[in-house]
């Protein structure tokens, strides 16, 4: 069954910026100048063609970190105008909408982003003020700077609590869904330890030599890195 459905999306049309990534990836795998720097170009290297779920699953193993776009001979103005982290960005934009759950709201995301951020905005303030009028605290006297009289601790923890669960549950549909389109079995254990390491570290943001990625003017910096590990412990925390 899972085999099924990957030949029927290797069978989809790509979409453009699927088929950038295609063309980028034929010249890269013929180069393969850039084969230590990340996980992207080994992957890239054990195959010949790049079908629907080998290009979702590339764009979304690339880190944007840059460091192929600054040592690549092809890079624009080159005619072959070889831009890797700009055509994997693109794709991957495309995946988070067409992997989204539920999947309608994917599409409607896509056609209408900024009107469903500001239906949302619009919705939650409605929701909490309604919250308040019911509760009296909408019109009130001064209330000594407790904001546990205005907004009860119970509904935040309520309404914040199911938001998150449901946002997890619904992340993880999504995961699994493109799992089963791009994996070609199941892992083992050695695969998804050395996996979780390399996430856990952010090992593919050190530009594959352990200096970091490139800024516009070509210099190497670890900020990004470390950066996105203030905010990802951060969070856990």
């Amino acid at each position: 069954m899972k085999q099924l459905e990957k030949l029927i999306i290797e069978a989809t049309v790509l979409t453009e910026p699927e088929a950038e990534v295609e063309r980028v990836m034929q010249v890269c795998n013929a180069c393969r100048y850039c084969e230590g720097f990340c996980a992207v170009f080994p992957a890239m290297t054990q195959r010949l063609e790049f079908g629907k779920a080998d290009i979702h699953y590339l764009a979304n193993l690339c880190h944007n970190c840059g460091a192929c776009l600054h040592a690549c001979q092809y890079a624009p103005p080159h005619e072959f105008a070889i831009n890797v982290p700009k055509a994997m960005a693109q794709a991957r934009l495309e995946t988070y909408q067409q992997y989204a759950q539920p999947a309608a709201f994917g599409a409607l995301y896509r056609r209408a982003g900024i009107t469903v951020a500001l239906a949302l905005i619009v919705g939650l303030t409605l929701f909490l003020l309604l919250a308040m009028a019911l509760k009296g605290s909408l019109i009130h006297p001064p209330l000594a700077g407790d904001f546990y009289q205005i907004f009860p601790h119970s509904l935040l923890a309520w309404m914040f609590g199911s938001v998150f669960v449901l946002a997890i549950g619904l992340l993880m549909a999504g995961v699994i869904r493109f799992w089963r389109e791009i994996s070609p079995g199941v892992p083992r254990s050695a695969e998804i330890a050395e996996a979780s390491h390399n996430a856990l570290t952010l090992k593919y943001l050190d530009g594959g030599h352990g200096k970091g990625c490139n800024e516009a003017d070509d210099a190497f910096t670890l900020l990004r890195r470390r950066f996105h590990h203030f905010t990802f412990y951060g969070f856990m925390l």
